[in-house]
């Protein structure tokens, strides 16, 4: 079996991606190779700019899948692991010293989104859509995208996507400041190397300067994020949502 995360270097340029079938649904063995990709990329000072992506037209990633959440309600595994595992990888990521663009070859909803975020720059595909539709499942996102999407768009929009549950376009993710770049349909990955070289091409030193200059402590953000989470995944309306998304029926809420 193929590993889930490949990372092929091409000079200056580091392109990692996520090959999970058929939605690149972000499970362990996906987070551990994102984990071990960002330790070998972080001491590599030939790489002076890195592209993330997702196989595929699916997803360009997406979050745990519903049926492990199940198993994670009925006692199978447990949640703290899950997202223990995330916060620490996401947070590598997220720590890089070089500049990062995500490229979003497709819809990038829940924890894809998330996984977009800790990205420096994201370039879409014009096809692709955006969103956090936890609050549908008695959830909120639980893997930084609380506080990742409010220091990207603003209090205004983080508030309307993630009260809302609501997904918005290429175009309405760039204006509302979400999305750097939006390509043409099947161009993502090309237009996001091509940035990548751009800031390859500049003094790496400024560059990486400019990145830890313009980067915010957001660990008590995601404390409080992390624990709201946990509280509400032991709650009977996340039970009920993520048993009514499997069943394919409209949730009941209890609102406890």
């Amino acid at each position: 079996m193929s590993a889930p995360v490949t990372v092929l270097i091409d000079g200056t340029v580091a392109v990692v991606t996520v090959t999970n079938p058929p939605v690149n649904a972000i499970d362990d063995a996906v987070l551990e190779g994102l984990g071990a990709a960002a330790e070998q990329l972080a001491g590599d000072r030939a790489v002076r700019a890195v592209v993330l992506t997702g196989a595929g037209d699916k997803a360009f990633m997406a979050g745990a899948d519903l049926n492990a959440f199940k198993e994670m309600l009925d006692g199978a595994s447990s949640i703290d692991h899950h997202t223990a595992l995330t916060r620490r990888v996401f947070g590598a990521w997220e720590s890089l010293p070089q500049p990062t663009v995500a490229a979003i070859q497709a819809s990038a909803v829940g924890g894809g989104l998330e996984a977009a975020l800790v990205c420096d720059l994201l370039v879409a595909d014009e096809r692709a859509r955006f969103g956090f539709p936890e609050v549908r499942l008695g959830l909120i996102p639980g893997a930084g995208g609380t506080q990742r999407l409010l220091r990207r768009a603003g209090v205004g929009a983080a508030k309307e996507l993630l009260y809302l549950g609501t997904t918005v376009g290429a175009a309405d993710a760039k204006q509302l400041g979400i999305v750097n770049v939006v390509a043409d349909e099947g161009t993502a990955l090309e237009r996001a190397i091509a940035l990548a070289e751009r800031l390859a091409s500049l003094p790496a030193l400024a560059v990486q300067a400019a990145k830890q200059a313009v980067a915010s402590n957001i660990d008590a953000g995601l404390d409080r994020e992390h624990d709201l989470f946990v509280n509400l995944f032991n709650s009977a309306d996340v039970r009920e949502g993520v048993a009514a998304f499997l069943a394919k029926r409209e949730p009941n809420w209890s609102h406890s």
